[in-house]
């Protein structure tokens, strides 16, 4: 019998802690760790992984938990409390780098429409991981910017559905647009309509009729078997696996059970996410940074000032403070996690380069290695611009 599952992982977790550990005393986030890690792992690198078959099962498996658990923290008591900034700013942030991103790209790259469109899907999403921890870990969660980034890293979280749909029909895969956009619609709606029955009617009964044998392991169990057969439904429905845990967390966040639930799979969320990000770093290929590395430096400081300029519109147009604002811009100035997955849809449908999704990659690792710093600092941006503006 092989286990050669079972070395795979105890090489990759074997590596990752090391890797880890070394992070720490250098005072590298942990999630920065794992990237280097799948990078010290990539076939590019090393040999010993010349199949990452496993691992993006790993990371598939990641995302879903990672939307699923996105959709329980989803409570609309507590959106009801930040939905001005969720639905004003966090749309108005969207939009804003979607566009500036698209317009530059087609002024300064000439591609299609449709790829650089497609960039500005890969721009508008931020890092809700490293930005929240860093949040939590500096106590600033609860200041006013610390507020609005939680309202539109809740955006993107939803956005990230709606723009993984949209990629297929932006590439004109299938058929024509207006019909693939009819059918889409008609999809999500009678999602919709399924998963409203299923939270009135039968969820609650059955974690209600689960919950009578007050048995952890069994809510557990039952919870898992909830998340996989929504998500094959929505798969059915040829929509996503990821669309239909997300709808599985919403549904089960408004029960009874919603804390319940958080409590058993937090554990899983940071093991699966793990994966997530380590196989995404085994994507890099460490070569790029030496035949584009002028083109990683441009992009580098092109996806950071697009985005932080977006932010800083967004919260504008909510008419805040400019302190706020700047601590927005450019606390959100990083690309997300999600938007690595798009990044692969992308690739598939040609709307990337490879050598292109070399750099994206590049960059939005080396983004994501300068978001902790940013972010604790993001404060102090205003009072030093305020200095530099009164001695000038």
């Amino acid at each position: 019998m092989q286990h050669h599952i079972l070395i795979n992982i105890c090489a990759i977790f074997g590596v990752a802690t090391a890797v880890i550990i070394i992070c720490k005393f250098l005072k590298i986030r942990y999630i920065i760790g794992y990237l280097i890690t799948g990078v010290l792992l990539s076939p590019n690198t090393s040999s010993y992984f010349a199949d990452m078959k496993e691992v993006e099962v790993y990371a598939e498996i990641g995302i879903i938990l990672l939307l699923f658990t996105v959709g329980l923290e989803f409570s609309f008591t507590n959106l009801k409390k930040i939905k001005n900034y969720v639905l004003g700013g966090g749309a108005a942030q969207v939009f804003f780098t979607i566009f500036i991103t698209a317009g530059l790209i087609w002024l300064l790259m000439r591609p299609s429409f449709q790829e650089s469109l497609f960039w500005g899907f890969l721009y508008a999403l931020s890092s809700t991981a490293i930005v929240v921890k860093v949040l939590q870990d500096t106590n600033k969660i609860t200041t006013p910017h610390g507020k609005f980034i939680l309202a539109v890293l809740l955006f993107q979280d939803i956005m990230i559905v709606p723009l993984m749909l949209f990629t297929p029909i932006l590439a004109g895969a299938g058929e024509d647009p207006v019909t693939a956009l009819g059918w889409l619609f008609g999809k999500l709606i009678l999602m919709g309509i399924i998963a409203y029955a299923l939270a009135r009617y039968v969820i609650p009964y059955f974690l209600k009729t689960v919950m009578r044998v007050q048995s952890q392991e069994v809510f557990l169990i039952a919870t898992v078997f909830l998340v996989t057969g929504i998500a094959l439904l929505t798969e059915k429905l040829g929509l996503s696996l990821a669309l239909g845990a997300f709808i599985a967390g919403l549904i089960i966040a408004e029960t009874d059970y919603n804390h319940m639930a958080i409590s058993c799979f937090l554990p899983f969320r940071y093991v699966f996410m793990s994966f997530f990000f380590i196989s995404m770093g085994m994507l890099l290929n460490y070569e790029i940074f030496v035949t584009d590395f002028g083109w990683i430096i441009f992009w580098f400081f092109f996806a950071l000032l697009v985005k932080a300029i977006a932010g800083i519109l967004a919260v504008k147009v909510m008419k805040l403070e400019w302190k706020t604002a700047l601590a927005v811009g450019f606390s959100i100035a990083q690309i997300g996690e999600f938007s690595f997955v798009l990044a692969q849809s992308g690739l598939k449908y040609e709307l990337i380069s490879t050598n292109n999704y070399q750099i994206f990659l590049a960059v939005s690792i080396l983004l994501m290695s300068v978001t902790p710093f940013i972010v604790s600092n993001a404060e102090k941006i205003h009072p030093k611009l305020m200095k530099l503006w009164k001695r000038n």
